[in-house]
């Protein structure tokens, strides 16, 4: 009786879910709503078609079969298209057009034939996405005043995991030609904006996805994620595998014309990787907060990650610069912002030929803390115009006694590298670090250096990691892949995440002529010509008294680098370009002269000043 009664009871709800799914299984399943035509409106037309998916509850598909005999179709929008607003999300695919095709390797392969050009639309956005679940992929998208795509949260909804795969924004067809979006430069506007604005309920921007499109020539960001506006949030977006200031080919520059990606007031825990962002106008990555200076407290930008992509060439590697800096922490082009900390540069970016440095971080005067914590981490920088890391952006930041300072990332010591020995393949480089936390708790990295003019960095390859072993900040390292001639450079991060500017450039010796000099010996000196700091190595193959010195060209003493007794041994001795009264020297050419028992001889150097 028991098992009938409970077969009964089944059976009624079973009854009883189909018969609700007769009744309303319009409201349960999503629609196919098809485009048809390239008109402004009416039956057919791409505005009918999603303002019958915002009508409808559930995830309908909005595909494309406009009658063609090849090529590009564009809709030309006469005003703003309506915005996405149904929570269950609609798939706008372009991919559905017969002919269109992502191909193999998107963005480089896409081949799209539905364009949306917002020429005659007035001010607005290509496609507005104010609600979650939304996919748009497989569309040309250019010519708007505003945002090509606006992911924007706001009082009406969250705007959470919408997908913006496998589209062009900011070009023609073709990817080769400049039709940006936000062309009248009224506000900052970008290719792809995801962003909150401030609501009763705290609308939130997070989990959004931007993969593999081509994203060029926008005004002002290729794709800014912007937030927080109180109350509310902006975190946990995903930019994977776009173009972002390139033609298609990844070879062309048609930069965006202010950052490729920008995060910015507030935004965290968003992840950047495997992009080619190269060619833009001000920053190929740009972290910053603001200060916030008579409202409250600032506003920090922090936790992100920017990995593994490609910052200032071409995918194939050739120069393709960023015209300001590769990453900038706290800078927005000639811009200081400030309040960014706590986030990862790292691992396996490559960062070069930049017009500004590799990467800078600023600090704004607010606090002495609002850009600490910035991790640099394993990337291979080189052949930027400055520095490959600069703290503050002002040139080579030299260590103090102690590590006392404050600054962006604490103007935290770079490590000192004492002698780099190469012996049957393996290279030991040992050296110290004097930073103001446990050095024992710090991580020293090394890299082959890019020779910087400065002498300082940059690092090109990184070559491996190792901890201090003692209070005394003593550390040891064995790595492969150098040769006799090489350099080295080296950066520490402390326990706190702050990681210093790249350290001065050591040249790899063979271990047997360090360990035991023969004779006398006066090197050229390194970097030559120098800007900030050159270093000069001298060999003593028996304890005498030893005097280095620098004089110009009418033999007059400008300073005495080094004299009392020295033991045999290989030594360095670096020179900032000031005499003995601690002035700098003027720009032109200098001789260094060594002086020992029985030994004299003299060198040239030039100082750019």
């Amino acid at each position: 009786m028991k098992k009938l009664k409970m077969l009964s009871t089944l059976t009624f709800s079973i009854c009883s879910l189909w018969i609700f799914l007769l009744l309303v299984p319009e409201n349960l399943h999503g629609r196919i709503y098809t485009v048809a035509n390239i008109n402004d409106s009416g039956i057919g037309s791409l505005r009918a078609a999603i303002d019958s998916a915002n009508n409808h509850v559930g995830y309908d598909t909005i595909d494309f079969g406009i009658p063609s005999p090849g090529g590009v179709l564009t809709i030309s929008p006469l005003s703003q298209l309506s915005p996405l607003i149904d929570p269950s999300g609609v798939l706008i695919d372009g991919l559905t057009q017969p002919g269109a095709t992502a191909g193999g390797n998107p963005p480089a392969t896409l081949n799209l034939l539905i364009e949306i050009d917002g020429i005659l639309a007035g001010p607005a956005h290509g496609i507005w996405i104010r609600c979650d679940n939304n996919r748009i992929q497989g569309l040309i998208i250019n010519n708007f005043e505003q945002d090509g795509i606006s992911i924007e949260a706001g009082p009406w909804e969250n705007a959470a995991n919408n997908q913006i795969y496998w589209n062009i924004i900011g070009l023609d067809p073709t990817g080769t030609m400049r039709k940006g979006n936000g062309w009248p430069q009224a506000a900052l506007w970008a290719g792809v904006r995801i962003h909150n604005v401030a609501g009763d309920f705290s609308p939130m921007a997070f989990d959004n996805h931007v993969v593999e499109n081509l994203v060029s020539a926008n005004y002002a960001e290729g794709i800014a994620v912007i937030g927080p506006q109180l109350p509310g949030d902006v975190f946990g977006n995903q930019i994977i595998g776009n173009y972002i200031g390139t033609d298609i080919s990844g070879l062309v520059d048609l930069g965006n014309f202010h950052e490729g990606v920008c995060l910015c007031e507030g935004t965290h825990d968003n992840f950047v990787a495997d992009n080619l962002i190269s060619g833009n106008d001000y920053d190929g990555v740009g972290i910053q907060g603001y200060n916030n200076e008579g409202f409250g407290p600032p506003i920090q930008t922090q936790l992100n990650t920017v990995t593994n992509n490609i910052i200032g060439l071409a995918i194939d590697l050739t120069p393709l610069p960023n015209t300001y800096h590769g990453v900038a922490v706290g800078e927005y082009g000639p811009n200081k912002w400030g309040c960014a900390d706590l986030n990862q540069i790292g691992p396996d970016n490559t960062i070069a030929y930049n017009g500004g440095d590799g990467i800078a971080v600023w600090e704004d005067y607010i606090n002495d803390f609002n850009a600490d914590g910035n991790l640099i981490t394993q990337n291979s920088i080189y052949d930027n115009d400055s520095l490959g890391i600069d703290l503050q952006n002002d040139g080579v930041t030299f260590n103090d006694p102690g590590d006392p300072d404050t600054g962006p990332n604490e103007e935290l010591n770079s490590p000192v590298i004492d002698s780099v020995v190469y012996s049957a393949g393996n290279t030991t480089i040992t050296g110290t670090v004097d930073i103001d936390t446990d050095p024992t708790q710090a991580v020293v990295e090394v890299f082959k250096a890019k020779v910087d003019p400065t002498g300082f960095g940059e690092g090109e390859i990184f070559l491996g990691s190792t901890n201090p072993v003692n209070a005394a900040g003593d550390w040891s390292i064995v790595v492969i892949g150098l040769n006799v001639g090489d350099t080295v450079t080296a950066t520490t991060t402390d326990m706190y995440n702050n990681t210093s500017e790249f350290c001065n450039n050591v040249t790899v010796a063979q271990a047997g002529l360090e360990e035991e000099p023969v004779r006398y010996e006066l090197r050229q000196n390194y970097p030559n010509p120098f800007a900030n700091s050159t270093t000069i190595q001298y060999a003593i193959p028996k304890t005498t008294h030893v005097k280095l010195s620098v004089f110009d060209v009418s033999g007059r003493l400008i300073k005495v680098l080094a004299e009392g007794v020295h033991n045999p041994s290989y030594y360095n001795v670096n020179w900032n370009g000031k005499d003995s009264s601690g002035r700098k020297v003027s720009q032109g050419v200098y001789f260094y002269r060594l002086e020992a028992k029985g030994y004299i001889t003299s060198k040239k150097l030039i100082f750019l000043r």
